[in-house]
């Protein structure tokens, strides 16, 4: 159970969304399933009358509904606390100068100035949060239909959690779908007629679902730590389905800037392989003139008046931001001198080189993992940007399979509650440096050898990530480790794809040459002193066991 927040002004238009036919002719039956007083039947909107036209009479339809006296209802204390019922006009040039100097408002400014605020962050002068409180609550898919009497104690429950109901604010939940509900709350107190803020409502949805989640039998989901990355708007999603491209410009931008992070040693070299990429990477410089960070824009990505739609590193993920990205270069050991050919290339062998020392980290690794040697955050951590590093070779800026696997195992290479593990340990150092040193020799050709010392990693890799899966199953972290064990099981059926799209000159090497693995359950935690570890299978096909 999925629980999102946001604020408006208006609340008719988003009554007049919730019981109309929807953007794409999606919704179905709308009607008041909850309610603050107790009695939703009161607040459903009534049908409006038939219509006489030359003779003919016309029913109203599924969605011809009188919605003026809810819209009264709803926006009823808003008025009385003088706040606006539309969007606030736009802020002039002179107050939004006025706004960024940081001096107080004079008296004669307009009420409606009072609704901005200078951003310090952004830089601008933007728009408050409204007074109209809108939250979707949907289920998995794979959770059963609820009745409405059953959508009316979720609503009522996830209210009190909020403190919204408790402060006298009005509230309705809307239903015009099976796998959920709209909850609609005017922000004004009816006790005290002034607006009301929560406090934390959206940590303590999540809490709450969690339980709803426990009590109604319905899919269990991760708890709220602050390191996913952030969401596709709806608008990026219709955007991006507009011009049909599979994923938004966010998650595109996502996936590149992580690449570019794995791969690069330093600032100045992320920002040149960004701009290699067609990014058109801005930093941005405190008054001392040092970066402190940066945006990045999709290429074709524009607005309505044609300037480039940017996104700046804290948008993409908590861990792309630039005062992460430099901790994580700093803690990564310098790539030594790559030997190039004649005409300036990287030489075969160097790339070879490359993935043989990735590869006998990664195994290193997952020894360490498996007998507590190390830190397995740090690896954790590690093994991501490892991943990245790898699907950016040999697939270069392009979305292929390695980086789904890639962008499916980021789930569990985050450390909860905060951004970057709290200790990196030597092998972990490891594994990033082996990540910067793939990013050094560039792409890979996956030709002859090239294609058997690439098999050889993807094989360790998935030896390792299968033992980070079970050891995030030990301690409790079963959507990590879900994340974790799909991309476990994903990496040797790749590693087959490689090993047969090289040829016979790969396959006399069966050791590295892995049979697509079954699917086997979700590693499950040992007793203490002993492991059983879902580790994917490297035999050959064809080969017997001994």
């Amino acid at each position: 159970m999925i629980a999102k927040v946001v604020h408006g002004w208006r609340p008719a238009g988003l009554l007049a969304y919730l019981f109309g036919p929807g953007r794409h002719e999606e919704h179905r039956d709308p009607r008041v399933v909850a309610s603050w007083d107790g009695a939703p039947w009161l607040h459903q909107p009534d049908k409006l009358r038939a219509v006489v036209l030359d003779g003919e009479v016309l029913e109203p339809g599924e969605f011809d509904l009188d919605l003026r006296p809810l819209i009264v209802t709803m926006q009823e204390l808003a008025q009385l606390a003088g706040l606006p019922v539309t969007n606030p006009p736009a802020i002039t040039p002179q107050w939004a100068d006025h706004l960024a100097a940081g001096a107080s408002l004079p008296r004669d400014a307009p009420a409606w100035v009072r609704h901005y605020r200078y951003d310090p962050r952004r830089k601008a002068v933007v728009l408050r949060p409204g007074y109209v409180w809108h939250c979707p609550v949907r289920l998995h898919p794979d959770d059963p239909i609820l009745s409405d009497v059953q959508w009316r104690q979720i609503a009522q429950r996830l209210m009190q959690a909020t403190g919204i109901h408790q402060a006298g604010c009005r509230w309705i939940a809307v239903r015009h779908a099976d796998d959920h509900i709209h909850l609609v709350a005017t922000l004004v107190s009816e006790d005290t007629g002034r607006r009301f803020h929560p406090y934390r409502d959206f940590p303590k949805l999540r809490v709450a679902c969690q339980q709803l989640e426990r009590e109604f039998g319905l899919v269990r989901t991760a708890g709220a730590d602050r390191t996913a990355a952030p969401a596709p708007t709806r608008s990026e999603v219709g955007k991006a389905q507009r011009h049909g491209r599979v994923v938004t410009a966010r998650e595109q931008l996502r996936r590149v800037v992580a690449q570019c992070a794995a791969t690069a040693p330093d600032g100045g070299q992320f920002l040149a392989e960004l701009a290699g990429e067609g990014l058109d990477p801005r930093p941005a410089h405190d008054r001392a003139g040092r970066v402190w960070g940066y945006t990045v824009a999709l290429p074709g990505d524009l607005t309505a008046d044609g300037r480039r739609v940017r996104y700046s590193g804290s948008a993409l993920a908590p861990d792309l931001t630039w005062p992460t990205l430099t901790t994580r270069w700093a803690s990564t050991p310098a790539v030594g001198p790559i030997s190039r050919t004649g005409q300036g290339r990287v030489a075969p062998a160097e790339r070879r080189a490359a993935l043989s020392h990735a590869t006998a980290v990664a195994e290193r690794a997952a020894a360490l993992v498996r007998h507590r040697g190390e830190d397995v955050d740090g690896i954790t951590h590690a093994t991501g940007e490892l991943l990245a590093a790898l699907s950016r070779a040999r697939e270069g800026g392009q979305s292929g399979p390695l980086s789904g696997v890639a962008g499916c195992y980021d789930r569990a290479a985050r450390t909860p509650h905060r951004v970057l593990p709290a200790d990196l340990g030597p092998v972990a150092r490891e594994l990033r440096l082996a990540a910067r040193r793939l990013g050094a020799v560039g792409a890979l050709s996956g030709r002859g050898q090239e294609t058997l010392a690439t098999v050889t990693l993807l094989v360790a890799l998935a030896s390792l990530i299968a033992e980070i899966a079970a050891w995030l199953q030990h301690h409790g972290r079963s959507h990590q480790a879900t994340a974790a064990t799909t991309a476990a099981r994903t990496l040797p059926t790749l590693a087959h794809t490689a090993a047969t799209r090289a040829g016979p000159s790969t396959e006399r090497r069966p050791a590295a040459h892995p049979a697509p693995p079954s699917t086997p359950e979700l590693p499950t935690p040992a007793a203490p002193g002993r492991r059983t570890i879902d580790r994917p299978s490297t035999r050959s096909p064809g080969r017997r066991p001994t």
